[in-house]
């Protein structure tokens, strides 16, 4: 698309919070905590792996920025959070989880800790005690305890102290928990009793009444699979019937799928990334191949942004790949390809690569969908060389390339912008985090800064994909196409 422009409009607010001795692997979750009308920021964060902290997730008044509350933990809390009212004081209430077993649900509104799931995890290992590992991003389903209050399914795994070349993982589960009590009321091995770390998606892709759940198992190192199956299997706590989408030898599923009709049949069809670098899209009522695209000598551990980029009614997807293997993953390669039959129609190579996704939304009001990304890329400063980080914007309709703002110092390693509008004012609103580190090394977390930039952009009507896993985080697309609104 050319030479990177500037987005020449004015910046209206912008804040930024600088939380000392943190960084973050999450990703925002916008819900009003205060009751003033403006959206509120949660976000999870940590300090170094397996080092405690007093500030594993963190509110932030969407206002001003200023710190509303925090809450500590053992390790980092390296998921997003989910958001549901269980106190039911008209206040979301958020449920995260993160290393070593670490699960909890926060009172949304004063940032009390409600339950933990696992409370022994400070003195006892939650591995070698009770076989716990990582919790990924919780889902809302049904409730199963009967007691008045949707409950939450989310999957464990991921040995924290394994070297990257044993193969031998502990399996992974899909957990079932009540969001009132953290009780844990089912627990289903994965059928092929590998690890996983791909947060599982729920939705009833085949309008029958039944709740489908996809997972997937495997990882850099180890293959794997991506599976379905239903809530009701999970709940009888047995696998062994999950249908198969797709396999990889010796790399698996990490990044969350997206469920989108792409057939337009009324269905949600299944889109996913592997990490072994292809893109996957499979019909929501059959499970059949709808068609695949494979990124020669690249990795995938980003889940796919959705939007309509072309002319037709179909959602299309782009993507952040990583070239190389893992963890020697240094350049991207970013791309979009055609939801109707998977050819791409776009590549680029901007920046370093990094974890964290895209983000959609009609940034012009064209009547297209534009993609916004963080990047990173480093400077000789000072004979020494220095990480910046920018937004930028694909605008696939104009085929340009655009940023949003002027570099900043710092690297954002895999937390995904969200974009919207947090005041209701009209104007367009990004949150997103750049954290500075030390000796250029993400591992060693020297202060997170959290931005909020409001630009003078109108706001679409709908934001597309505005989170990670998508702009209700649940990974599922409903959007409509856009339409041109003069500005």
């Amino acid at each position: 698309m050319g030479a990177i422009q500037y987005y020449r409009t004015p910046d209206i607010t912008q804040w930024r919070t600088d939380l000392p001795n943190i960084g973050t692997n999450s990703s925002a979750r916008l819900t009003d905590l205060t009751g003033d009308g403006v959206l509120d920021i949660v976000l999870g964060t940590g300090y170094q792996e397996l080092h405690p902290t007093d500030t594993a997730v963190v509110a932030l008044d969407g206002k001003d920025g200023k710190l509303l509350w925090h809450i500590a933990a053992r390790d980092q809390m390296v998921g997003s959070a989910m958001l549901l009212d269980v106190t039911q004081d008209g206040v979301d209430d958020i449920f995260i989880g993160g290393r070593r077993a670490e699960l909890i649900a926060i009172n949304g509104r004063n940032g009390e800790l409600l339950w933990e799931f696992y409370q022994a995890g400070d003195s006892i290992d939650p591995g070698k005690a009770v076989g716990l590992y990582n919790f990924y991003n919780p889902q809302r389903i049904p409730d199963q305890d009967q007691d008045g209050i949707d409950d939450l399914l989310v999957a464990n795994g991921g040995d924290y102290l394994a070297e990257p070349d044993d193969p031998d993982r502990p399996p992974g589960h899909l957990m079932v928990v009540s969001s009132r009590t953290g009780k844990l009321l089912a627990t289903a091995e994965v059928p092929d009793g590998k690890e996983t770390y791909l947060s599982a998606v729920v939705a009833d892709l085949d309008n029958n009444g039944t709740l489908d759940v996809i997972f997937g198992t495997g990882g850099e190192t180890i293959g794997g699979g991506l599976y379905r199956t239903s809530l009701a299997e999970i709940m009888n706590e047995d696998l062994s019937q999950s249908v198969l989408l797709a396999a990889g030898s010796d790399k698996g599923f990490i990044a969350p799928p997206v469920l989108v009709d792409i057939t337009l049949d009324g269905n949600l069809d299944i889109v996913a990334n592997s990490v072994d670098g292809r893109m996957l899209a499979f019909d929501g009522k059959t499970n059949a191949v709808l068609w695949e695209r494979n990124i020669p000598n690249a990795e995938a551990y980003t889940t796919p942004a959705v939007g309509y980029f072309t002319e037709d009614d179909i959602p299309d997807f782009f993507a952040n790949y990583g070239k190389g293997q893992w963890p020697k993953l240094r350049d991207p390669i970013q791309f979009m390809v055609d939801g109707s039959n998977g050819n791409i129609l776009f590549e680029d190579t901007l920046g370093r690569f990094q974890y964290a996704s895209p983000v959609v939304a009609d940034i012009n009001r064209d009547g297209y969908d534009d993609v916004v990304m963080s990047t990173n890329y480093v400077e000789e400063k000072f004979e020494s060389k220095v990480p910046f980080n920018r937004l930028v914007i694909f605008d696939f309709h104009q085929q340009k390339v655009f940023r949003l703002h002027d570099p900043q110092e710092g690297i954002n390693f895999s937390s995904t912008p969200w974009v919207g509008d947090v005041d209701d004012d009209g104007w367009i609103d990004i949150i997103y985090c750049i954290a500075q580190v030390k000796d250029n090394d993400s591992d060693h977390p020297a202060q997170l800064n959290i931005h909020r930039l409001e630009k003078q952009l109108y706001a679409p009507d709908q934001i597309s994909w505005g989170a990670y896993m998508g702009s209700q985080y649940d990974g599922i697309f409903l959007s409509r196409k856009p339409t041109i609104t003069p500005l």
